[in-house]
């Protein structure tokens, strides 16, 4: 299916990144099965075992118990944090955007491709996180509104990684470029797709099974992030028409190589001009 590659409002942006999500939902989602949901049942898994197991009327040996036993888990409760943060949650979000990415373009990818350029892609990505890290966190440290302008500037930095080769600074700067013009757009985003998760988020506490509870939330995380990666990744795609004609250039791309295959010249080409 041909997806619009052009600069697009905030419905159209939406509009699309729903199209892909429907269009190539096994796919998108066996990459989370694999990389994503397994850590967040573990994690969640931990997070219940915490949990504070008090009778009805609590004595203060109760809680006292209840504490040292909650305790116990906290090891594995940083460790799953850290592996997470630092490792699978990289690897994951840059899978799909890649897979993301090639759907959109109109290219064949698998799920062990998706994967394999994340994996080859995982050492930029946390240095370019990282100092991405430490811009916002100073910019938020000189009363709030640097840290905010930098959180939106640096927002597309994991896709020109990703999908660009860059890191670093770089990258940082990369993203500045393709984001400052729709900064507005940009921003919309975060705020529907923020106010999506919390949502979704709510509705499982209502789930009185832990259990239950804890499969449920891995699942609609696991959806979440694929709506939620799809839809910056065809914003990526719009900005990028927008700071440099994206789509005209992937437009002659396109009948360069059609004419190629038919063996007839440009017209366009042979009069020296280019779309």
């Amino acid at each position: 299916m041909a997806y619009k590659i052009q600069r697009l409002g905030l419905g159209g942006v939406l509009d699309q990144a729903i199209a892909i999500t429907r269009n190539h939902f096994v796919l998108l989602f066996s990459i989370i099965a694999i990389l994503l949901i397994p850590y967040l049942l573990a994690f969640g898994s931990v997070q219940y075992a915490m949990e504070l197991d008090l009778p009805p009327e609590p004595t203060m040996d109760d809680i006292m118990r209840a504490q040292e036993a909650s305790m116990a888990y906290l090891p594995w409760f940083f460790l799953l944090l850290f592996g997470y943060t630092a490792i699978i949650w990289p690897i994951a979000n840059a899978a799909v955007i890649q897979a993301v990415a090639r759907l959109y373009l109109g290219e064949e990818v698998t799920a062990g491709e998706a994967i394999k350029h994340a994996l080859r892609r995982f050492f930029p990505l946390v240095l370019t996180s990282i100092l991405m890290t430490l811009i916002i966190g100073v910019g938020f440290a000189l009363l709030i509104i640097p840290g905010i302008y930098f959180m939106i500037w640096y927002g597309l930095s994991q896709h020109v990684v990703v999908l660009e080769g860059l890191s670093g600074m770089t990258a940082l700067k990369r993203s500045k470029q393709l984001v400052h013009p729709q900064r507005g757009t940009f921003l919309a985003l975060l705020l529907i797709t923020g106010i999506m998760s919390w949502l979704v988020n709510m509705s499982i506490a209502f789930i009185p099974q832990p259990i239950v509870a804890i499969f449920a939330s891995a699942l609609v995380q696991g959806m979440m992030t694929v709506l939620i990666t799809a839809t910056f990744v065809v914003f990526y795609f719009s900005a990028r028409c927008s700071v440099e004609n994206f789509d005209l250039m992937r437009l002659a791309e396109n009948i360069g190589a059609r004419e190629a295959e038919e063996g007839e010249p440009s017209a366009q080409f042979e009069r020296g001009t280019s779309l």
